[in-house]
């Protein structure tokens, strides 16, 4: 990535400090200390308000980082589906083992008759599988994370012509990153629901077969 490069460079052009470059865009120093060591990469907003501070096109920061980002937003997308792919498929795995093992294995434990070796085993199964399934779901987020993907979709929209404005509007992610806090309660409540909602559906299921 040559942004990094091109900040400090014209920053220190201009003899300014990075207190000073972000006071004048309304980030945080921290912010602007991990855009210049490439931890991170500004929105378009940033990156608009860092081209009319430095008086250059954004054309001249990015330079030849939105190949790159291109190229990572399709090698991520391809590896986010999958992993998509795999989280759905042990969800649906876990609940084939709580519904077959209970058909295939109907024998009471310890004399208990609601309870048997089947549901137990399956419930085993459908803990792993589900824990499996979370896996996934966070290397997704963490892909997200540590690749900027939301940012390089934003860039990359805007250089080919978008509106900044519309783009920002527009992202379904712009909240998550706005309100990282705010997101995951959200996610987990989600998650928390679909849970819920599952466990209630296989426990139909089961009680409908007796």
């Amino acid at each position: 990535m040559e942004l990094p490069q091109q900040l400090k460079a014209n920053r220190e052009r201009l003899g300014l400090t990075q207190e000073d470059v972000a006071q004048r865009i309304f980030v945080s120093r921290q912010t602007m200390s991990s855009w210049e060591t490439g931890k991170t990469y500004p929105d378009v907003q940033s990156l608009l308000l860092l081209s009319n501070l430095f008086g250059v096109s954004i054309d001249s920061l990015v330079k030849g980082d939105v190949v790159t980002m291109k190229e990572t937003i399709v090698k991520d997308a391809v590896q986010m589906e999958r992993l998509s792919i795999g989280m759905i498929g042990f969800l649906l795995a876990g609940v084939a083992c709580l519904v077959g093992w209970d058909l295939i294995w109907d024998e009471p434990v310890g004399g208990v008759s609601w309870l048997s070796w089947g549901v137990v085993v399956g419930m085993v199964l459908f803990v792993l599988c589900a824990a499996l399934a979370m896996v996934c779901a966070c290397r997704v987020e963490k892909l997200k994370k540590n690749h900027n993907l939301v940012t390089y979709r934003e860039i990359s929209a805007f250089m080919d012509g978008e509106d900044a404005e519309t783009i920002a509007n527009l992202n379904p992610d712009a909240f998550s990153r706005t309100h990282p806090w705010a997101a995951n309660v959200v996610k987990v409540l989600a998650g928390a629901a679909v849970a819920l909602a599952l466990g209630f559906i296989v426990g139909s299921i089961v009680s409908n077969l007796h």
